[in-house]
């Protein structure tokens, strides 16, 4: 079972961690999905079972959505996968995730595959909130409440490139920055039709 390595740019209580972790497990066949890195120069995190839920005084204070990747792929260099954690993913906790039981999933995919998949018609749009980045990858991110975090990734993950355009469709982005993953789970689900045909 895959890992997200989840970062926090502000201090986040236990009782946030203990919200995400049992709200996202709601969907039948969830499970623990994050595993929490609390420092830049924390040796290991937990990828077995579900991580306590304690408090995160956090050593990623106010650090950006660039300088988190650079935290991503320097641990992942140093420590590898551990076996679980995936090298496409991670999740980060802000100062938002508190008050509005949320949390920001961040996805890369190779520019290089991308343009693969598009070669018959190179000028298809990225969907999204994306950023083609240094490191060759489009990173998309998506907000999402706790209780849909792990539907969105596994959806995002295992299903065709349609439902990651779903997720990114500027209709379902709500004013507070927020995904409405319930209608987009829904329609991944076949309980509600996509008004484009297209998943």
């Amino acid at each position: 079972m895959s890992r997200i390595l989840t970062f926090a740019t502000t201090n986040i209580p236990a009782s946030t961690i203990r919200q995400l972790q049992e709200e996202s497990t709601i969907p039948e066949y969830a499970f623990n999905l994050f595993c929490f890195i609390h420092t830049p120069d924390q040796e290991e995190v937990q990828v077995k079972g579900t991580p306590p839920a304690e408090d995160i005084v956090t050593g990623f204070e106010g650090q950006s959505e660039a300088q988190i990747r650079q935290y991503f792929h320097q641990f992942l260099a140093q420590r590898g996968t551990m076996g679980k954690i995936t090298r496409v993913w991670f999740a980060v906790l802000d100062a938002r995730s508190a008050a509005q039981s949320t949390i920001v999933l961040h996805h890369s995919m190779k520019k290089s595959l991308w343009d693969e998949i598009h070669a018959e018609v190179p000028e298809t749009p990225i969907p999204g909130q994306h950023e083609i980045c240094d490191d060759g990858n489009i990173w998309w991110k998506w907000r999402v409440a706790f209780r849909y975090a792990w539907a969105a990734w596994n959806s995002i993950s295992s299903c065709d490139f349609e439902v990651l355009e779903l997720y990114s469709r500027p209709e379902y982005l709500g004013s507070d920055g927020v995904v409405d993953a319930e209608t987009c789970d829904k329609i991944v689900n076949g309980i509600a039709k996509d008004p484009k045909g297209l998943v």
